[in-house]
C-alpha cells in the first residue's frame, strides 16, 4: 500500500472539444448572416456591368457623421478608462493581497499550534518517570549524572531548547545543557512564575526571556509528585522559536506574535521584540519588569498609526509606508499571529498595470468598433450600388454566399475548438508533471543540502591545509590538497547540475536515452534518502548498453516517482532493497523496479491508477497516474506485475520502444 502515493488525475479534454461543436449544431444553414463577405461576390459580379450608379449624397453625409461621433465617443472612453482603472486595480490588488495574507496567517498559526501541542504533553510524561522521581528524592550524584545524559538525549531527539529538573527550593538538579557554559545546573529559578505556578497548580505555561541564555522562549512546566513525606519538584522544558523567526525573515512580509497583553514575543523583525501594539497600563508594565519576563525591555509601542488607503484600513509608519494587517488567533492559547504587508509598491504597480490594461482594452475595443464601422460603411456603399442591379440575381447570389460562409465558419470553429482542446490538454499535462517535479525537489532539499554541506566543509579544510603547505613551501602536498578540492567541487557541480536539469520543463523531443544514465540521474537526487533509510539499490549491469526512444527528463521523472514510492514503502526498516533490471526483445525494452517492502493491498491494487487514490495520509494520489501518462506519451506502458508467492514487495514493469540508429 505504498506505490499509489502520487497518482495524477486523468485529462478531461472531451468536454472542451464537444462544447463548440454543440454550439454549432444549433445553428441552421442560412441563418448565419455576414453582410461583409458575400457582398464581395456582388462587387465582382457587377464590375462587368456598365453604368454603375454613383454613391448618393445622403450616404456621404451619414458616413461623416458616424466618424465624428465615433471619434468623440472614443476620446471619452479613453479618458474614463484612465480615470477609473486605477481604483479598480486597487480593489483587485487588495482582494488578492487579502487572500494571500489570510492563507499565510492561517498556515503559520497552525504551525505554531502544532509546535505547542507537540511539547505540551512532554512534561506530563517526564513527571511520571521513576528515574527522575528517584533523582529528585535521593539526590544521588551518579543518578543525577545519568539524568543529565538522559535529558540531553531527549532534548536532541525532540528539538527542545533545554529540559531541566528543579527541586522544591528552586535549585536546578539536572539539565540537558549540563555541559554548556550557561548550564542551568545549580541555578535557582524560584523567582520564575512558571516554577511557582507549577508547584501550586500542577502545571504552567509561560513565555519569557531567558536569564542565563538571554534568548526568549516558551516554558512548559509540570509538578513532579514524589513520596508524600518528601517535597515535590518541577520538570521544565524551554522551547526556542528562533528558527521560525529566521524563516519568517524570508517571507517578504512582517510576521509577529503577541501575547494576551499585546506584547510582541515573536517577530520576523528582531527590532520589534518586546514592543507593544499600544501603551500598557503602568501597573501591568511594572509587574512585567518585576518578574523579568522580558528582561529590561522598555515595552514601547510600535510606531504605527491607523489610517485609510483606497477606502480600506491600513497602518502607517514614519517611513510613509502603509501596511495591511491580518490577525489570526492561535488555537488553545492567548497568542495572536499578525501579518503586515506593505502596500505602497503593490498599489503603484497595480495602478500602472490596471491603467495600461484598461487603455489597451479600450483601444482594442475602439479598433474593433472602427473595423466594424468601416465594414458597415462598405456594406452600405455596396448595397447602394447593388440597388440598380437585377433583384432576382442579387437574391440568388446572396443566398449562395450565406450558405458558403455558414459552412466555412462552422468548419473553422470546429478546427479551432479541436486545436484549443489539444493545447489545453498538453498544457495541463506539462503543468502537472512540472508541479510533481518541483514538489519532489522541495522534499529532498534538506538531503541535498546535507550532501553539499559535507564537501563544502571538506573544501574549507583542504584549502586551509593547502595554505599552510604553501607557507611551508611544500608545493607537492599543496597540489594534492588542490586536486582533492577540484574533485569535491566537481561532486557539488554534479548535484546542483542535476537539480537544474530535473527542475526544467520537459520540452525535449523523444530521442535516444540511456536507461542507466537516466537511473543514475534519478539516484543522484534520491541517494541521500536511500542512504538515510539504509536501503540498498541494486541496478543490474545489463542496463548499461540499453537505449530507449524517450525524453530524458520525463523518463527520469518516472524513475524518481517509482523509486520514491518504493522508499516510502520500505521506510526505515533494516534490510530494505530495491532491484532494477531490464530485458530486451522484439524491439521493446522491459524495465522492472522491484522492492522487498510489504507490497500492495488488494483494494489499492485494483484502483492503483485511479486519481487521488493513496495509501498514505499525506499522499495526493497523482504520481503513478502522471508516470503512466508520461510512458504512454512516449509510446510505452506502465503496469503493476502480479505478486508471486514467496517474493515480497511490489514490482512495476515499464515497456518502452528500443532505440535503433
Amino acid at each position: 500500500m505504498h506505490h499509489t502515493g502520487s497518482n495524477a488525475p486523468r485529462r478531461r479534454s472531451a468536454p472542451s472539444r464537444t462544447a463548440p461543436q454543440a454550439g454549432i449544431a444549433t445553428r441552421r444553414p442560412g441563418l448565419c448572416e455576414n453582410p461583409h463577405n458575400h457582398s464581395v461576390h456582388h462587387a465582382d459580379f457587377h464590375t462587368d456591368m456598365p453604368d454603375i450608379p454613383a454613391r448618393p449624397r445622403p450616404l456621404d453625409q451619414r458616413i461623416r457623421h458616424d466618424w465624428w461621433l465615433f471619434g468623440a465617443i472614443g476620446l471619452v472612453l479613453l479618458v474614463l478608462a484612465a480615470m477609473f482603472s486605477g481604483r479598480l486595480g486597487d480593489n483587485q490588488a487588495y482582494q488578492a493581497q487579502s487572500v494571500r495574507l489570510d492563507s499565510l496567517a492561517s498556515a503559520n498559526a497552525r504551525l505554531i499550534d502544532n509546535i505547542r501541542n507537540k511539547f505540551d504533553a512532554l512534561p506530563f510524561i517526564l513527571a511520571q518517570d521513576t528515574a527522575l522521581q528517584q533523582a529528585l528524592t535521593q539526590r544521588n550524584p551518579a543518578a543525577l549524572a545519568a539524568l543529565n545524559l538522559k535529558l540531553e538525549r531527549l532534548a536532541q531527539g525532540t528539538g527542545a531548547s533545554v529540559i531541566y529538573l528543579i527541586d522544591h527550593q528552586g535549585d536546578t538538579l539536572a539539565s540537558s545543557n549540563w555541559q554548556d557554559r550557561d548550564s542551568f545546573v545549580g541555578k535557582n529559578y524560584m523567582f520564575r512564575p512558571y516554577f511557582a505556578n507549577a508547584l501550586r497548580e500542577g502545571q504552567s505555561e509561560y513565555f519569557a526571556l531567558g536569564t542565563s541564555s538571554g534568548r526568549p522562549g516558551l516554558y512548559f512546566s509540570r509538578r513532579v509528585d514524589t513520596d508524600p513525606t518528601r517535597e515535590n519538584g518541577v520538570i521544565a522544558i524551554k522551547l526556542d522559536f528562533g528558527w521560525l523567526e529566521q524563516a519568517w525573515q524570508h517571507a517578504g512580509d512582517i510576521l509577529f506574535v503577541t501575547d494576551e497583553h499585546g506584547v510582541i514575543i515573536l517577530s520576523s523583525d528582531p527590532d520589534w521584540h518586546f514592543r507593544t501594539l499600544g501603551t500598557l497600563p503602568p501597573a501591568l508594565a511594572d509587574s512585567l519588569h518585576a518578574d523579568l519576563q522580558f528582561g529590561t525591555a522598555s515595552l514601547t509601542p510600535l510606531p504605527l498609526v491607523p489610517g485609510m488607503q483606497a477606502n480600506l484600513p491600513v497602518l502607517r509608519s514614519g517611513t510613509r509606508e502603509s501596511y495591511r494587517q491580518i490577525s489570526q488567533a492561535i488555537p488553545d492559547s492567548t497568542w495572536t499571529l499578525h501579518v503586515l504587508s506593505p502596500t505602497r509598491a503593490m498599489l503603484a504597480a497595480s495602478a500602472q498595470t490596471s491603467r495600461l490594461t484598461a487603455l489597451l482594452a479600450t483601444a482594442s475595443l475602439l479598433a474593433l468598433a472602427a473595423l466594424w464601422l468601416v465594414r458597415r460603411h462598405q456594406r452600405l456603399e455596396r448595397e447602394a450600388l447593388q440597388a440598380a442591379s437585377q433583384t432576382e440575381l442579387e437574391q440568388a447570389v446572396e443566398a449562395r454566399t450565406r450558405q458558403w460562409h455558414a459552412a466555412n465558419q462552422r468548419l473553422e470553429e470546429k478546427m479551432q475548438a479541436l486545436e484549443q482542446s489539444r493545447a489545453r490538454a498538453r498544457d495541463l499535462r506539462e503543468q502537472l508533471e512540472q508541479a510533481d517535479k518541483l514538489a519532489f525537489l522541495g522534499q529532498i532539499s534538506a538531503g541535498v543540502a546535507h550532501e553539499i554541506n559535507q564537501p563544502v566543509a571538506a573544501i574549507q579544510t583542504y584549502a586551509d591545509n593547502a595554505r599552510v603547505y604553501l607557507e611551508r613551501t611544500d608545493t607537492e602536498a599543496a597540489a594534492r590538497n588542490l586536486t582533492i578540492i577540484t574533485d569535491l567541487t566537481h561532486r557539488i557541480g554534479l548535484i546542483t547540475g542535476q537539480l537544474r536539469h530535473y527542475a526544467r520543463k520537459a520540452g525535449d523531443e523523444p530521442g535516444p536515452v540511456s536507461i542507466r544514465a537516466a537511473l543514475d540521474n534519478a539516484m543522484l537526487l534520491l541517494e541521500p534518502r536511500a542512504r538515510r533509510q539504509g536501503v540498498t539499490v541494486d541496478i543490474d549491469d545489463t542496463l548499461a548498453p540499453l537505449q530507449v526512444r524517450a525524453a530524458q527528463v520525463r523518463l527520469e521523472q518516472v524513475f524518481i516517482n517509482l523509486l520514491r514510492n518504493a522508499l516510502d514503502a520500505l521506510g526505515p526498516a533494516t534490510g530494505g532493497c530495491i532491484t532494477i533490471a531490464a530485458s530486451q526483445a522484439d524491439g521493446q525494452v522491459r524495465i522492472r523496479i522491484r522492492d522487498n517492502g510489504p507490497g500492495l493491498d488488494a483494494d489499492i491494487g485494483r484502483k492503483l491508477f485511479t486519481p487521488f487514490t493513496s495509501s498514505r495520509s499525506d499522499g495526493l494520489g497523482l504520481g503513478l497516474l502522471i508516470s503512466r501518462d508520461i510512458i504512454q506519451a512516449l509510446g510505452g506502458t506502465l503496469v503493476l506485475e502480479p505478486s508471486t508467492p514467496g517474493q515480497p514487495g511490489a514490482c512495476f514493469l515499464i515497456t518502452l520502444p528500443e532505440y535503433t540508429a
